[in-house]
């Protein structure tokens, strides 16, 4: 019988750490708010880190441990960035059990023992979380906050816009599947991909209206082409009193082969033909999701040691 750890992101930026011997039970209790509490109080959450171990006491010791590390350290263990991990542990963030799994090759990572070269490195997290920045020269009228969330499966990339302060959000009305050029000029969300070290990338629009498009370009706005999908990327758009939530599922098969640098951003168009252009980073001048600068996130290829 296995006895896990996992981590969830929670609404606000915030992490949860618990464990469980039955993972997917446990993380729909959390997902449906039947776990009175604080998961309860902070919906949606998405399941980032989970780990796996042979006895309940060192789920529990590793439960301990994480609750116990700072921000950036849980950041770093979503990322399987055990470089990291290793300096902030010479910090006072404190270890990790025995059981646990560690880096590919020998190292010390404060846990008061070496890690040794054949053990497996963790699984591809299940998703990441990134905030984005409105640009500063387009603040928006009501939106406060954006993460966007994305998550890989066996044959689908999935994402998510949760948008705070939807108040005064204008959502492009239904028009069904297809494929269709200028959704910018309205709400839309994108996808910026590209293998590292290349000059060529593909871009990707979603719009709540059902409507997407892809491009290629050979090199920064230059080159640019239809990139063919093998199928229609699924979107759908839901509206709360004061939050937006935009989900899109897009297939693997029409997309770059991993590793990606990525952009993630968002054009929100508010009441009075307000808009603001939102990115994980902004290269100065006007808002321009093309730009290097907003490729900030990286999505490594899956590996084993």
């Amino acid at each position: 019988m296995s006895f896990w750890t996992y981590m969830l992101h929670c609404r606000g930026g915030l992490f949860y750490v618990g464990h469980t011997d039955d993972l997917e039970r446990r993380i729909g209790e959390h997902q449906s708010g039947l776990i009175a509490g604080f998961t309860a109080d902070h919906l949606p959450v998405e399941l980032v880190w989970s780990e796996s171990f042979q006895t309940r006491d060192d789920a529990k010791a590793a439960e301990h441990k994480i609750k116990g590390w700072s921000q950036p350290k849980k950041l770093a263990l979503i990322r399987g960035d055990w470089e990291r991990i290793s300096e902030l542990a010479k910090n006072k963030d404190g270890g990790w059990p025995t059981a646990a799994f560690g880096p590919t090759s020998s190292a010390q990572t404060g846990l008061g023992e070496s890690i040794s070269s054949n053990t497996v490195r963790p699984e591809p997290v299940e998703g990441l979380s990134f905030s984005l920045q409105p640009h500063p020269e387009t603040p928006p009228l009501a939106a406060r906050a954006i993460t966007a969330r994305i998550k890989l499966t066996q044959h689908w990339l999935t994402l998510r816009w949760r948008i705070e302060g939807s108040g005064a959000l204008v959502v492009p009305p239904l028009a069904g599947k297809g494929r269709a050029d200028g959704l910018w000029q309205a709400t839309c969300f994108e996808l910026f991909l590209k293998t590292p070290d290349s000059e060529t990338y593909a871009e990707l629009n979603l719009s709540p209206s059902e409507r997407w498009a892809a491009y290629d370009f050979d090199t920064y706005r230059a080159g640019m082409g239809p990139r063919h999908m093998p199928r229609d990327p699924v979107c759908t758009m839901r509206l709360c009193k004061d939050l937006a939530i935009f989900d899109a599922a897009v297939p693997l098969a029409g997309l770059p082969p991993l590793p990606w640098s990525c952009g993630l951003s968002a054009v929100i168009e508010e009441e009075g033909d307000r808009k603001s252009y939102w990115a994980l980073a902004h290269a100065p001048g006007k808002p321009d999701f093309h730009a290097p600068t907003c490729f900030a996130a990286t999505l490594p290829a899956p590996q084993r040691a």
